[in-house]
Order: structure tokens, then sequence, then C-alpha cells
């Protein structure tokens, strides 16, 4: 909606600029300007009477006695200064009056530079009230008469056209038309250079700085600013000086650098405050007030807030009095006043619409004169409008003559078109129909020989009695064909995909060295239980590429699948990756049985098996899904064998996959925990409990495995939201966490020296760590595996290899009900109500030990987080570690509750003295613990025991 009420008022202001040409030439060819020729001797005088008075009433008598003295020049003379006064007064329609009243003066003497001003003013009036379109008409005024006026070489000529200029590039700069005003400003700077004057300089200089501060350009603002303060010292112009420290101020407070801004807004106050001019007063006295809003300084706020609306309403600035309002609400609103910042939001819209309906009410005006001024030229408009209609007539029926003939043209050859699709479509139909076909009868061939021995040997069951042992073998062997039938059907179902939208690639980027080592580490056991070596050796550790997890690992699994199966006892896989030429390089090489040459150029065909199966059971689904998977990442397939050399699989992948940028395998999501300053300050300690005073440390995360590229794979994932350590292996890893402390840990299960299962047992086991929740992946994914790691005590686990957006969520879930349950007991422990929170036996056996040694030392007032760290044989930060993770305090504040709670019990229950009550809670100072108690629950220790009973239970 904002630029298009800025392109009209842009399109408005330009048809307006066109009409004053227009009307400017009239006058020109009507009248003859003469230059002003009254003697220099009676302007000096008239301008020591006006240095003399430059009050309103004292200028407002002159104009009297001048007028009843028929001095024409001394009334112009006079209204032009009034015109000012009134102005720094924000008196603005006064200002319009007088300096109206100046230019009539000034066209019946013929004064051109005189009327030039005239205009000026008036226009600067305008633009002062936002009426931009009738500031925009005068400024253009004064520049075309300067054009008109003979004299343009002196020194007052020159200057008219340079403030004529400023006024114009001042409008721009309001409408946000930073380019145009740009290059106005410079050409007023010109002038201002050529003349030597230093305020106008200052001026233009300080408009060139506001055009890059609203570019953002903050550094280019204050060069030009101090340009603008230099001019202004050279000068002494206290006006501009302050104006330069409000400039100064602005930047600063855009940085957030609150206290140098109100540094420059509080000199910028100082040096106006003796000055007439209120207008620019209140813009630093505002500028104080917001400042120390900001910083939340209320009080002083409150002060420069009211003599700012004593100003404005003495000057009766309507737009200052919103803003004071405006203010007023934010001051109330923090300070928790309701009904007093609801009146003040009122009051500012109240202001906020006064103003528009002013402005509203002046541009209504404004444009039923203009309306006046634009119905003589419609006409022409309308004749114009006509010869072009006919034109334009012309020239639609040629180019509709030409687009029919171009439709026929173009529907001609789509007919051309459609009739060899359809031959080419019949062609594909007959060869779809021949591989339909093809597919049945093979899909069939498949299907028929594992379910004729599941039937058979079922038959057998429950025809024939037999011994344990051959029902043991015929049952081993109906799961083995069963499990053969579940494999096709699955690879059926993958090859559908990959055709199918259902099948629609996800593609990550994200280290493909690292994934592929996790895919690898999942055959290991496979290849150890038939005594093949099975090695991995990348060129680089990290190589980021785009890739679809899912189509990778299974083209990967696959090969490695096959190249395990058909190697023999004692062998060798061999599995190297590099990049080349902007691509992925994967090779798989086996020393096994090999591929004739007869069936080498067929492997990847869907259902053809080879005569080298030596007797393994194969669909002739995989290596056909591996291609299609290939290809579908834009990526090739190739093998090179002969019988009794092995077999080598080599897979070429585009390491970037088109020109969008696809999601990393990596967490954008954080979570610091809530810290409570490491103090024994029970008056500090109660400010950051009841004031929920964080720390954002990011959580910490043990990662505990062996193997290097899948540790570094890990730690890729989460080193941009939580601190990692890092173990080799379980001991390493039970070390680390005893000192470090971790928040959760993530371990491998085949590890060397101490593997997954005996960490999670010594976890569980510690006093000190059995807290931390444990993630374990592992290759090793059968039931018995899984039930023994819960037992272990593992919180959840991932199989090898696993998903990274799974591994973020497991670790943030995880953490967050941590953090639930230690909010949730932090706020009970504040409310007295702790025994409703469920927490784990081994953490209620904690905090049962913790509660009973600080209750049984807490009447002694050096009671403090090293004794209880000592008692509870633990270090001090393993104290503060353990009892922040369960209660969210730490030990310090842990203690003071206690004391609190005891402190409240013994005041509801007992008639004790309160000074007794504190020593027997541990505080030697009766007083202080008043100021503690009245600091934690609002409310003193014998306000507490006056309180009605049945408000002290609830």
């Amino acid at each position: 909606m904002g630029s298009i009420i800025k392109y009209w008022r842009t399109l408005f202001l330009r048809r307006k600029l066109f009409m004053l040409f227009l009307s400017g030439f009239m006058t020109v060819s009507c009248h003859r300007l003469v230059k002003q020729s009254y003697h220099s001797h009676e302007r000096s005088v008239i301008d020591s009477i006006l240095k003399a008075n430059t009050t309103i009433d004292s200028l407002t008598l002159w104009v009297e006695r001048y007028t009843s003295a028929d001095n024409m020049r001394g009334v112009m003379l006079t209204l032009k200064e009034l015109g000012k006064r009134y102005r720094e007064a924000a008196r603005f329609n006064e200002a319009i009056n007088s300096h109206r009243r100046s230019l009539q003066y000034a066209s019946q003497l013929a004064d051109t530079l005189e009327m030039i001003q005239a205009f000026n003013n008036i226009g600067t009036n305008f633009r002062r009230m936002g009426i931009l379109d009738e500031a925009s008409t005068y400024h253009y005024k004064a520049l075309l008469l300067c054009g008109q006026h003979s004299d343009k070489q002196s020194y007052n000529a020159q200057k008219n056209r340079v403030v004529s200029l400023n006024g114009i590039g001042n409008i721009h700069l309001t409408m946000d038309n930073r380019e145009a005003a740009d290059s106005v400003f410079r050409l007023a700077l010109a002038g201002e250079q050529e003349l030597g004057s230093d305020l106008g300089q200052a001026i233009n200089y300080a408009n060139l700085g506001a055009i890059f501060e609203a570019r953002g350009m903050t550094d280019s603002a204050r060069v030009y600013y101090q340009y603008s303060m230099e001019r202004n010292r050279a000068i002494k112009s206290v006006l501009g000086i302050s104006l330069c420290h409000t400039y100064f101020g602005h930047l600063y407070e855009k940085e957030g650098k609150w206290d140098d801004a109100l540094k420059e807004y509080r000199r910028a106050y100082d040096l106006m405050a003796d000055s007439s001019d209120r207008w620019h007063w209140l813009e630093s006295c505002l500028a104080l007030a917001r400042i120390n809003i900001s910083k939340g300084d209320l009080p002083a706020a409150r002060i420069y807030l009211q003599r700012a609306e004593e100003t404005a309403e003495s000057i009766k600035s309507w737009e200052h009095m919103s803003a004071i309002h405006h203010l007023n609400y934010l001051c109330y609103e923090k300070q928790g006043n309701c009904r007093r910042a609801l009146d003040s939001y009122i009051m500012s819209h109240a202001y906020a619409d006064s103003v528009r309906n002013n402005k509203n009410m002046t541009h209504i005006q404004n444009l039923r004169v203009n309306y006046e001024k634009e119905r003589n030229s419609r006409e022409l408009t309308l004749i114009r409008e006509n010869y072009e209609m006919e034109r334009r007539s012309k020239n639609i029926f040629l180019i509709a003559s030409l687009l029919v003939l171009t439709l026929m043209a173009v529907a001609a050859g789509f007919l051309y078109y459609a009739v060899r699709m359809k031959s080419r479509n019949q062609q594909v139909m007959r060869r779809m129909e021949k591989v339909r076909s093809s597919f049945f009868t093979n899909i069939t061939h498949e299907f028929r020989t594992p379910l004729t021995i599941i039937l058979g040997l079922s038959g057998l069951l429950l025809k024939q009695k037999l011994d344990e042992k051959e029902k043991n073998d015929y049952l081993q062997t109906i799961v083995h064909q069963g499990n053969n039938l579940l494999k096709l059907v699955n690879q059926l179902l993958d090859i559908s995909k990959v055709k199918s939208e259902v099948g629609e690639p996800d593609w990550r980027t994200g280290n493909i060295t690292a994934y592929t080592s996790m895919i690898i580490e999942s055959f290991r056991v496979y290849a150890r239980q038939k005594c093949i070596d099975l090695h991995f050796a990348p060129a680089e550790t990290d190589i980021t590429m785009d890739f679809v997890p899912g189509y990778f690992r299974k083209i990967i699994s696959n090969i490695l699948s096959n190249a395990v199966k058909y190697t023999p006892k004692g062998g060798q896989v061999f599995v190297t990756m590099a990049r080349e030429n902007n691509k992925l390089v994967v090779r798989v090489a086996d020393t096994g049985k090999g591929i004739s040459a007869e069936d080498l150029p067929h492997i990847f065909d869907t259902f053809y098996q080879g005569e080298n199966h030596g007797g393994e059971m194969g669909t002739g689904i995989g290596l056909s899904l591996v291609r299609q998977m290939t290809e579908g990442m834009g990526g090739e397939i190739a093998v090179r064998s002969a019988i009794g050399e092995g077999a080598v699989f080599t897979v070429v992948l585009p390491l970037k996959h088109g020109g969008s940028t696809w999601e990393k395998w990596l967490s954008n999501d954080s979570a610091p925990e809530s810290l409570l300053p490491e103090t024994d300050d029970e008056e500090a300690l109660i400010t950051a409990m009841n004031t929920g005073q964080d720390d954002n440390t990011q959580p910490a995360i043990l990662i505990v495995e062996d193997n290097a590229n899948v540790s570094y794979y890990i730690g890729e994932l989460l080193k941009r939201n939580y601190r990692l350590y890092y173990a080799r292996n379980g001991a390493e890893g039970l070390e680390k966490a005893e000192e470090f402390m971790p928040d959760m840990i993530v371990t491998d299960l085949m590890m060397p020296e101490m593997d997954g299962y005996e960490l999670c047992r010594q976890v569980r086991s510690s006093a000190i760590l059995n807290h931390i929740p444990i993630i374990v992946i592992t290759a090793k994914c059968e039931e018995a595996d899984r039930i023994r790691l819960l037992e272990a005590g593992a919180d959840a686990y991932l199989q090898k290899p696993f998903n990274a957006e799974e591994l973020r969520t497991r670790i943030s879930k995880l953490l967050e009900q941590r953090r639930l349950l230690r909010e949730k007991y932090a706020h009970a422990l504040h409310e007295g109500t702790e025994q409703s929170v469920e927490l784990s036996p081994l953490d209620k056996d904690f905090l049962s030990r913790l509660t009973n040694i600080i209750y049984a030392q807490l009447s002694d007032s050096t009671l403090n987080s090293n004794s209880v760290a000592d008692k509870m044989c633990m270090s001090k930060s393993q104290l503060n570690r353990k009892i922040r993770t369960i209660t969210g305090y730490n030990t310090a504040a842990y203690i003071l509750q206690m004391r609190m709670e005891k402190a409240k019990r013994m005041l509801a229950s007992t008639d004790t003295p309160i000074s007794d009550i504190a020593m027997k809670c541990g505080f030697e100072d009766a007083s202080y613990f008043g100021r503690v108690f009245k600091q934690a629950f609002n409310i003193t220790p014998s306000q507490y025991r006056k309180m009605p009973d049945q408000l002290l239970s609830s």
C-alpha cells in the first residue's frame, strides 16, 4: 500500500512541475521582472532593527509601525523574519501567512530576490507540516524564478538557488526517493562550496549523511555528519552543532550503544536549552527520554517527558504530543501501571489522529485548487487520447492479423507433432507389452521356487511324523525361503518407488565419507562371520556432496552384500573412495570367484541370473535396483571382472545436484539450559531464582566411538548446537564423563577395552553419572541385542547407518525431557511441593542423601557448597552439575532453598522468636535473614507468621 501511495504522490508532483513550467513561461511572456533598486542604506537600517528585535511580539509591533509609516520594504523584511520566528515556534499556519504577505509586498516592489526567498520560506513551512505537494510547488517556483532572473552571478542570487535545491532535496528525502535526493543535495553542496558558505555546507553535509543513514551505511553517514559538525563549529552555529550531536545519537541508538547515544543527545539538549527554537529542542528532549526508557532508567525518562510535554503544549505541536504520550505509554507499561499506560496509549493515538486530520484537510483543499488548474489541460489531453486511440486501433488490427496467421502455423505444427507422437507411443506400447509379459514370466519363476519348497515341506510336516531334528531343519528351510520372498517383495517395492512419484528423491548435502564409513561398519560383523577382511580406504576424510541417503545406502549395501557373498573364506573386500573432476568415484573390489564374460553385459538387467552363483539363490533384482538408483542420482555404474580374478564395481556420482541448496545433515536447534550463578550470597541467589537469570551455555555431549570417521561425522552433525567431548573407547569415555559431567553420552556398542554394554552399566551404577541419558549407535540390530542394551541402561539406540535427523531428534527430545523435569522440580521446590514430582529411584536416593546431609548442618552458618561436596564424596563442580541437572538449582541455591523452607515451617508451627529461627536456619544476623526472606517470598517473617492458617497451608 505504501509503495502505491508513494507512486501516486511522485506522479502528482511531476504533473505539478509540468504545470508550474507552463505557468512560469506564461508569466515571463506577460511580465517583465526588474531588479530591486532600493538604497542599501535603507536595507542596513532595517536589518539592524530586526537584529535587535527577535521576539514574535516585538516583530509584530514593527510590522504595525512600518505599515502605518507606509514603508513597504520594512513591512516585507519584517514579515519574512516574523515568519521564521513563527516556524521556530512550530506555529506553521502563522508562518505561512507571514511569508505569503511578504511575497505580496515583494511582488509589488518587483524585488525578485525577496520573491525567491519568500517562495523558499513558504515551501519550508509546508515541508515542516508534511504537506509535500505544496512544498514542492513553492521550492520549484523559487528555482524557476532563479533561472529567469537576470542576475545569476551575485552572492544572493546563487545562495537563493542552492536554498531552493536544498528544499527540493529534503522533499525527495522525506518521500524516501534517495537517489534523487542525493543528486540534488550534491548540487546544492557544490554551490555552497563555491560561495564559501560554511552554514550551507554544514546543512548539505548533514542531509547527505541522512541519506547514508537511511541506506544503512552507518560509517559513511558518520563521516558526513562529522563534516557538518566541522562547518558548524567553524561558524559557531549552536543549532547546527546541536543537530549534529542529535545525528550522532541516532547512529549510536541504531547500533544499540545506549550510553554513547545518551551522551550525544545530552549535548544536543544542553546546547538548545536556552534557544528559542523549541522545535529542535523537543527532538533532543524526546530522544533522551527514549534512550532512558530503553536503558530502564524510568525516573530520568519521566523528567524529560514532563519538560517536553510542557513545551509541546505551549507551542501546540500535536505531533510531539503524540510522541510524548507514546513514550509515557512505554514507561507505564514497564512500571506495570496498566491503567495509565492505556490512557497514554489512547492520548497518543488521539493526537496522531488530530495531526492526520489537519493534514488531510489541507490536502483536500490543495486538491480542489489543483483540480481547477488541471481541468483546462484535460480537453487537450482528450484530443490527444482520441488520436492515440485511432492509431492504436490500426496497430491492434495489424497485430491481430499477424497473431492469427502465427496461431494457424503453430496449430499445423502441433498437428504434425501429435501424429508423430501417436506413432511413437504405439511403438512404446508394443515394447511395454513385451516387457510386461517378460516381467510376469520372470517374477512367476522367482516366486514359484521358494513357494514350492515352502508348500512341500509344510505338507511333509502335516502328513509325516518327524523327529525334532528333522522338524527343526524343515522349519529353518521354510523360514529361510520366506525371508527370500520378503526380500524379493521389498526389492520390487524399491524399484516401483524409484520409478514413481512415491520414490521422489530426498536430496541432502553432507559428508559422504563418514556416511559410507557407517554403512561399511554395519557389514563388518557379517564379513567376520565369513572370515573375510573388509577394508575401507577413503582418499579424504571429508567429501561434501549432494546425495539421496536412502539410494546411496542401498547401492553400497547391495554391492557389498554381493561381494561378501561371493568371496570365499579368507578372502578380502576393498572399498575405496576419491574425488575426481567434481565427481565422487567409489570402487568395491573383491577377491571372489569373478563374473564370466557371457554374464558381464547382463548383470544389471532385471531378473537376470548368471550361471556363476555357486549354489547361492538370488532374485536378479538387486543390481538392477542399484543401476536405477545410481542413474536416479545422475551417476553411472560399471563392472570389471573375470573368472577367478574377483570383480571391481565402480560407481561415479556428481558432487553437485542442480543449482539448488539442499538441506544439510546438521541441526539448527539449540537448547541452552538455565543456570544459577555460582555464589554463596543468599540475596544474589534469591534475585537470580526470582528473575530467571540464565546462562546460555550449550549442552555438553560425550561421543564415545572407536571409528575416527564415524566420530568425526557425528561431531559434524552436532557441533553447531552442542559442546562436544570425544573418547575412543568405553574406559576413556567413563573417565571423561566423570571429569566433564556431560548432559548426554552417545556411544558405539562394539569397542575395545570396554564396550557399550559395560559403559552403560558403569554409568548407571555410578552415583555421580547415573542421571546422564545414553544413546547407543550399533551395527547389531538383533532383538536380543536391543533387549540387552535396554537392560544395561541405554535410553535409546540407533542402527548404523543411522539417519542424521533421527539422531538430532532423539538427542533433542531426551534433553528436553530432562529440562522439563528439572523445571518442574525447581518450581515444585520453590512452592514446597517437591514430593508431587515423580523422579527416578536413583535421583530420589541421591536427593534424599543430599537433603539429610544439609539438614544435619542447616543451623551452621558456615555450611556451603564445599562442605556438602566433601560429605557427598564428590568435587564441588561435580556436585553442582549433578544437582543442577536434577533440580535446576546449583548447590548454594539448593542449600538456601532448604533454609527458607525450614524457616517457613518454624514460623507457621512455633512461637519461637524470629531471631532464634534465623540462628537455627543458619543466619547469624536476624535483619539479614528478614531481607532474604522477604526477597524470596515478598513478605516479611513477621507478616508471614500473622497470616491465617488456611493461607499458610495453601
